[in-house]
This record gives structure tokens, sequence and C-alpha cells, in this order.
């Protein structure tokens, strides 16, 4: 079993022993998610708070709202979040968001959804809950966005890029047009996910760019390095090495 926590520069994840652990999904969606200066921002499916607390570090003028339909997970997210300095920022709510009556609309929507709709499952397992395909429906989901999403706002989500097309193909029947689409490569040859931008009644085409991870030797890529330069401890040995010879 690994680490039960993961320490970034500003705030730590000390409870994740249920459901979905820090992964690099959650990450790469925390830093690239973008808004000029958001009002209100929301985490759907929050988990562990580490997206939740990506946002309120970026943008310390916003509002931050952090839902979770599972209770056991919800409360290692409000314990995380209730330990980092950035809880008087953070509002972290217990429920469905797809029923969940919010009192304003959001600048900023990020969404890191289960998608593993056909693995097989195991019962009454949590992370299994918070990994497969239940209860947060895309179509549903869809329309939940169109009516809390503020006018000019926009709405951020990662897939595997199978599931990532088939999402974008159901809002071609709803009001939700994607504006921007990020290819990730943790490998050069192997696309790893897509983190797409929505907009409401935004038609203009979608504006394609690619992220590397690593490169062809497996070291983190220039590009990699300077979206996480904030957030990530690069502290291990190996970059001590490097710091010193550098010296």
């Amino acid at each position: 079993m690994g680490n039960s926590f993961f320490h970034f520069q500003q705030f730590s994840i000390f409870s994740q022993e249920k459901g979905l652990k820090v992964n690099s999904d959650a990450c790469l969606l925390g830093a690239i998610a973008e808004f000029q200066n958001p009002s209100n921002c929301l985490d759907i499916g929050t988990g562990t708070g580490v997206i939740a607390l990506f946002l309120a570090q970026r943008f310390p003028n916003a509002a931050i709202s952090a839902i979770e339909i599972e209770e056991s997970i919800y409360l290692q997210a409000l314990d995380n979040i209730e330990k980092s300095i950035f809880k008087q920022q953070i509002s972290t709510l217990h429920g469905d968001v797809l029923t969940f009556k919010f009192d304003t609309k959001f600048d900023l929507i990020v969404c890191n959804p289960p998608y593993f709709k056909n693995h097989l499952e195991q019962a009454d397992s949590e992370k299994n809950r918070a990994i497969h395909n239940k209860g947060l429906d895309p179509e549903q989901l869809i329309q939940k966005i169109e009516s809390i999403l503020s006018t000019d706002g926009l709405f951020w989500i990662v897939y595997p890029p199978h599931e990532s097309e088939v999402f974008k193909t159901m809002c071609q029947h709803s009001d939700l047009s994607c504006v921007e689409e990020i290819q990730v490569y943790n490998k050069p040859d192997k696309h790893y996910r897509s983190i797409c931008c929505y907009g409401l009644n935004k038609k203009s085409r979608t504006n394609h760019r690619i992220l590397a991870l690593t490169d062809s030797h497996g070291e983190k890529t220039e590009d990699f390095r300077l979206l996480m330069s904030g957030f990530y401890l690069e502290n291990t040995e190996k970059y001590k090495r490097k710091s010193r010879a550098s010296e």
C-alpha cells in the first residue's frame, strides 16, 4: 500500500484511504482549468479535495464549492480542506450534484468524472463507486452544467480519449460547445487523456493543443514542469542530485 499522504507546496492531502487517491488527472485538471478572475468555482466529485485546493491556490479571490456524493469520501475531503490554509475559501458539500440546489451560478466548473463504465465492479466498494460510471450520467450532467454555469462561464472536464469524444458528441445537442481540447500524452506515442473546455452557446472552432508529460527518455517535459512548478514538491534524491550538480 502506498503512502496515505501527498504533500504539495501549499497544502497536503492526508486523508485518501478510501475512494480515489491523488492522481495525475486531478492535478492536471486543477492546474489547467482557466477562467479570468472567477468569483465562484465548483469542483464536481471532489474526492480528496485536491482539485478544489488547486483552484483555491490559483484563484485567491474566488469562492470554491467542492461537492461529493459518497459520505466517507466527502469526510476525507472535508478533513483535507480543514487542515489547509484555504479552508475559509472552500465550502465542502455533501450531496448529488445532479439534484443539489445551488444558490449561485459558477464562472468556472471542473469535473474529473467516473468513467470505467464497463469494468468489473465489486459490491459495496467505495473505490469502485468513485471510479465507475454510476450516479453521474453524462446527459444529466450536461443538463446540470447548462443550468448552473454563468453566461460567460467555462466548464472543464477530463476523460480518456474515447469517452471524451462521446461526451463531445452529446454536447452537440445542448447549449454547450467545446472551445478548447488539450490532448495529454504521458508518453510521446500514448494519448493518455483529453481535457476539454466548454462554454455556453460558443460555436467557434475548437482550439486544439497537445501537452506531453514525458519525453522519449522518460524525463518530464519542460511544459509539464512549468505547469506544476507552483504545486509539486520535486524534492526526491534525483532532483537533489541534479540541483547539486548545477551549483
